[in-house]
Formats: structure tokens, C-alpha cells, sequence
């Protein structure tokens, strides 16, 4: 999918993501940018940016070995742009240790056991309640919804250079989020992708490289030709 780069004009509580009025109102911004009337398609183009938000600063610090931040609804503010993208959630806190020291989700021990369960039970259940409004609004089905998120997640953990934290992450989260899958073509790692963002059902849209809908061969040639580029 092709980013885009508006100017950011609002922030809203992260429980704005629950309220299906507002979903909509941002469902039907996408569809004017894109072109599309069509709210499946620009329901699944929003989700695939919200949910890279939601996963984003988690998935670094899963490879980075930092404190991760806690995705509760009330614990995050969203930066939305005009095309009512989500340009970055604000987290407000990380598990702290009884002596109010951040602890990381990666660590042994009991209190690093309790800060991982923290962050990833908070993230499964703002996925869960989220998801099932997004579908809800746009027709998008929950399993596809679900899907991009396991993608975002590879590509976050792939971005930071440790597709091993994005496979840590999804157990953690566990629910219905799918294992992220990667594959090596002439020496680079992608995505293996379970998700379709829908780009190529817009107007002037074509599928992505990566896109699960290509053939294997097809997929396989351009990723290969991708990863040359990038040598």
C-alpha cells in the first residue's frame, strides 16, 4: 500500500476507536482520499494504518528489549490525519516494578512474566473490541481484520531486525491473531503475508508486491526483484 503523509490536525482519546459513529466519519475520509465508495475496501485501508499504529511501539520494544508500552483504551491518545488515518497513538505508561521502575516484557522472572502479560493482554483485548467495530461499520470480515494485524506486526518486529520478536508478540497476544510469517528471497526477509489491504480494488490501485492474492510464482519473481533493488 502506498503511504500517504497529510498534516495531522487532531488528537483524540484512544477510546474514540470504540465509538462507531466516529469510525465511520474516519472510514468515509479514507474513501474520499482513495477514491473509493466502497466501505469494505476503505475500512480493511484504515485498519491496515491503525493497526501498524497500535503495533508499532510494542513490536520495537519486543526486539529492542525496552519496556513496552500498555495498549488499553484509556491509556493512549491517537493522532489522527485529514484523510482520518492514525498517525501515532501516544502511550502514557509501561509496567512498573513495585519500586515504580519500568520492567521489560522480554525479561525472566516473575515480575518480567507479569509485565509481558500486562502489555499483551491489554493489546488483545483494545484488538478485540476494536476489530469488532471496524467490521461492524465497514463489512469487513474479522478474521481478515485479525490478519492484518499479525502483518503489521512482521513488518514493525521486520522494520526493527527481529522477525523472532514478532512471532514472541503474537503468542503473547494469542486470541485469534494469526502467527507472522516471513520468507527469504535472494538473501532478504519479507512479510509473508496472511492480509490483503484491498489497494488494488481503488481506483488506478494495483496489488501490492507482496500481496497474498499474487500467484506464488508471480509474488515470487517480484520480491525477488525487490530485494535486488535493495542490495
Amino acid at each position: 500500500m502506498v503511504a500517504q503523509s497529510p498534516d495531522v490536525v487532531s488528537t483524540v482519546p484512544g477510546g474514540a476507536l470504540l465509538d462507531p459513529v466516529w469510525i465511520a466519519a474516519r472510514i468515509d475520509a479514507m474513501s474520499h482520499t482513495w477514491g473509493t465508495d466502497v466501505p469494505r475496501v476503505a475500512g480493511t485501508l484504515w485498519w491496515c494504518m491503525v493497526a501498524s499504529t497500535l503495533v508499532d511501539q510494542i513490536a520495537v520494544a519486543y526486539a529492542a528489549g525496552t519496556p513496552a508500552p500498555v495498549a488499553a483504551l484509556g491509556e493512549f491518545d491517537c493522532v489522527v490525519r485529514p484523510d482520518g488515518g492514525v498517525e501515532h497513538a501516544r502511550f502514557r505508561r509501561v509496567p512498573v516494578d513495585r519500586n515504580g521502575r519500568s520492567v521489560r516484557s522480554d525479561v525472566g522472572g516473575e515480575t518480567g512474566a507479569a509485565a509481558a502479560d500486562e502489555v499483551a493482554t491489554a493489546l488483545r483485548d483494545t484488538l478485540t473490541a476494536v476489530i469488532s467495530q471496524v467490521a461492524a461499520v465497514s463489512g469487513a470480515g474479522i478474521p481478515a481484520l485479525w490478519a492484518v494485524v499479525a502483518d503489521a506486526i512482521g513488518n514493525r518486529a521486520l522494520d526493527a531486525g527481529s522477525p523472532d520478536a514478532a512471532i514472541r508478540l503474537a503468542a503473547d497476544v494469542g486470541a485469534r491473531l494469526p502467527t507472522p510469517r516471513f520468507v527469504t528471497v535472494a538473501g532478504r526477509t519479507f512479510v509473508r503475508r496472511a492480509s490483503c489491504c484491498l489497494v488494488y480494488e481503488t481506483p488506478g490501485g494495483q496489488m501490492c508486491t507482496s500481496c497474498p492474492k499474487r500467484s506464488p510464482a508471480d509474488r515470487a519473481d517480484r520480491l525477488a526483484a525487490a530485494a535486488r533493488t535493495r542490495i
